[in-house]
């Protein structure tokens, strides 16, 4: 008896040592392919910005788009100034209007940039900081719409959707805005931290391609936005958070001489 209790008892152990083997080998997949969905995911601006402005001519009426397209804005009633780095645009009562950029549909997408309004915002008209040029559709990024203080308004190419902000007000100061849409959940971040989120159900649907882009009011002449927009980015897929935050900390990092090269250099050596 006492040789059948020895027995068992190193049988228990042998077979607790394999459930916690394959305990440990379920927990090494899930981290692994965790860790290949992020490197997966990675954003890389030779092929997934599709554009980017990064606001640094400092004279003219022309905004330039520096990533691969090479897009070209016609600014209405805005100067330049000292930006987040280097210059931005103060809009009052203007905006930066783009033709249909004639781009393929992306399936997933993200829209980032930096604003400061010139007053306090915690109700009042509608402001918009992002619309299209031409007609309706979606994407647009919009303050006092309906009674919501800020949203951004996104659309799957069957629904459109909402997402409201937390914040109760938004101050004369500088505010980091994501508006990140994967297949099936769309994100706003301010500053880095996530803001709120919604379902999204579908691939996206961005109507720049054949609408146009208005930055800094609603199809150039109306709901303007006053105040400076700076380093403005489109990109064809869902930006994860940790890429969020990382590219608002090297947006800050960037040094105001040089920024426009150094910006676009940091933005592609971060891909590889």
């Amino acid at each position: 008896m006492s040789h059948l209790r020895v027995y068992i008892a190193g049988y228990s152990k042998v077979l607790s040592h394999k459930i916690e083997m394959k305990q440990f080998i379920c927990f090494l997949a899930v981290v692994v392919f965790v860790m290949s969905c992020m490197l997966a995911h990675a954003a890389d601006p030779e092929k997934d910005l599709l554009i980017y402005l990064p606001f640094d001519e400092g004279d003219g009426n022309k905004a330039g788009d520096v990533g691969p397209n090479g897009f070209t804005g016609d600014i209405k009633n805005a100067k330049w100034v000292e930006g987040v780095v280097g210059q931005a645009l103060h809009f009052n009562n203007g905006s930066v209007n783009f033709d249909p950029l004639g781009i393929d549909q992306p399936k997933e997408m993200t829209i980032e940039f930096w604003f400061k309004p010139d007053e306090k915002i915690e109700g009042g008209n509608r402001i918009d900081l992002l619309y299209r040029l031409n007609g309706g559709g979606r994407p647009h990024i919009t303050f006092n719409r309906g009674g919501i203080l800020f949203g951004f308004y996104f659309a799957t190419q069957g629904v459109e959707l909402p997402i409201h902000t937390t914040h109760e007000v938004f101050e004369p100061e500088w505010y980091y805005f994501v508006g990140s849409q994967s297949k099936q959940i769309a994100w706003m971040y301010i500053n880095g931290e996530l803001d709120a989120e919604a379902k999204a159900g579908g691939d996206a649907r961005m109507d720049f391609g054949t609408q146009g882009m208005c930055i800094g009011a609603s199809q150039g002449n109306s709901n303007f936005f006053n105040g400076m927009i700076d380093e403005f980015k489109i990109w064809s897929v869902a930006l994860t958070a940790e890429e969020v935050k990382a590219n608002m900390e090297k947006t800050l990092a960037v040094e105001a001489e040089g920024k426009l090269t150094t910006t676009w250099g940091k933005l592609k050596s971060a891909a590889k």
